[in-house]
């Protein structure tokens, strides 16, 4: 008994709706896995900046605070949450808003996993927070 095609190699040839296919189930994953990676770093950033944020409001102006009065030292809190920033690998903007209110922006960048493929190489995340200090008198309560 003879097996039919037994002769035959195979060509190893795609056709075009399979190779369609293949490319969108790569985008499709590529999408899945590089979005979640956007979500973390979006999560990461704001994270990263509330650090940054709390860091700065605590560089005091040591002479006001001497007086009684809460504020920040500008060039202190500044340095304090770019240290901050540099250290968590984010780059980032501080903002000394007023003598008690500090904002902090921070930009995470990460290569992405498979979208490079379509050319997209790496995702960029921003986060933001503020820092506002309150006085607690002795007594416990804010004022």
């Amino acid at each position: 008994m003879t097996r039919p095609y037994a002769g035959e190699q195979g060509g190893g040839a795609i056709s075009a709706p399979m190779a369609v296919a293949l490319i969108a189930m790569l985008v499709a994953v590529g999408l899945g896995v590089d979005g979640v990676r956007a979500a973390q770093g979006l999560a990461t950033a704001d994270a990263v900046a509330e650090e940054a944020a709390r860091a700065a409001g605590q560089a005091l102006d040591r002479g006001q605070l001497r007086r009684g009065t809460a504020m920040v030292d500008r060039g202190a809190a500044v340095v304090a949450a770019q240290d901050h920033l540099a250290a968590a690998g984010a780059a980032g903007q501080v903002t000394v808003l007023a003598a008690q209110r500090i904002r902090v922006e921070a930009r995470i960048t990460r290569p992405t996993v498979l979208l490079g493929l379509v050319g997209l190489t790496e995702i960029t995340s921003t986060g933001a927070a503020e820092a506002v200090l309150i006085a607690v008198p002795p007594a416990g309560e804010p004022t």
